[in-house]
């Protein structure tokens, strides 16, 4: 009879351990876990990253290992495409934190993607996103500028963009065309995200409309921690 692995059997007395435990609570070090355990350094690495294999606990670099709890974020036409009404709508906190805002002159892709007028421009926006302070993606937002004067004197860490776009400038978006895929992002986005090198994520590339209309009003490239973000499709007609 094969015998089963110790970091195995460790990794699941952790887990049942850690299955109540609240959100970001931390879990025991690996220094700790050779004290309480008496296992070899490498084993209790191996059982910690078990753990992070089954989704259980997100490791952090230079943070340390903490409980975690993925999200479903749900993607259907008929809703928001909204990072922070999405997220909420689980009943986890949402929270973001601005990287960059730039207005530039489009190429031609939004040109067409965003229908912007000759002489017009686009405002690209980078930012991370957080699920209850866990860095979740690395998102890059780009939209008409001539719709929307000045939102950068109301762009700020944990503001919505899309309820800004709504409450300022009347504009709600609809989603219309939503592409996923997992691939490995580049050791900038990586780093981010909080890993210590490249691991597979979410990459996601959307479309949005204007609701009540064919008008384009968003495009949005995301990298998702899979990790954090668990991506649900809904598809279907409205019966």
């Amino acid at each position: 009879m094969t015998t089963r692995p110790t970091y195995l059997e460790l990794a699941d007395e952790l887990a049942a351990e850690l299955r109540d435990a609240d959100v970001g609570t931390r879990a025991p070090s690996e220094h700790q876990l050779v004290a309480s355990h008496g296992v070899s350094r490498i084993t209790a690495r191996a059982a910690l990253q078990e753990l992070e294999l089954r989704y259980l606990v997100r490791r952090v670099r230079g943070a340390g290992t903490f409980v975690r709890r993925r999200i479903d974020y749900v993607i259907d036409k008929n809703l928001p495409p909204s990072f922070s009404a999405t997220v909420a709508a689980t009943g986890a906190r949402p929270s973001s934190r601005l990287l960059r805002v730039i207005r530039r002159p489009p190429d031609p892709g939004s040109t067409y993607e965003l229908e912007v007028a000759d002489g017009g421009d686009i405002v690209e926006i980078r930012r991370i996103t957080l699920v209850d302070d866990m860095p979740a993606s690395v998102a890059t937002l780009r939209l008409s500028g001539s719709r929307l004067p000045d939102i950068e004197e109301h762009l700020d860490d944990d503001v919505s963009v899309h309820a800004l776009m709504v409450d300022v400038y009347g504009i709600t978006l609809r989603r219309w065309r939503h592409h996923v895929s997992l691939d490995v992002p580049d050791a900038d986005v990586a780093s981010l995200l909080g890993d210590e090198a490249p691991r597979p994520c979410w990459y996601s590339e959307s479309l949005n409309r204007i609701e009540g209309t064919t008008q384009l009003g968003e495009y949005s490239a995301s990298w998702s921690h899979p990790q954090v973000i668990r991506n649900v499709f809904q598809i279907g007609d409205d019966e």
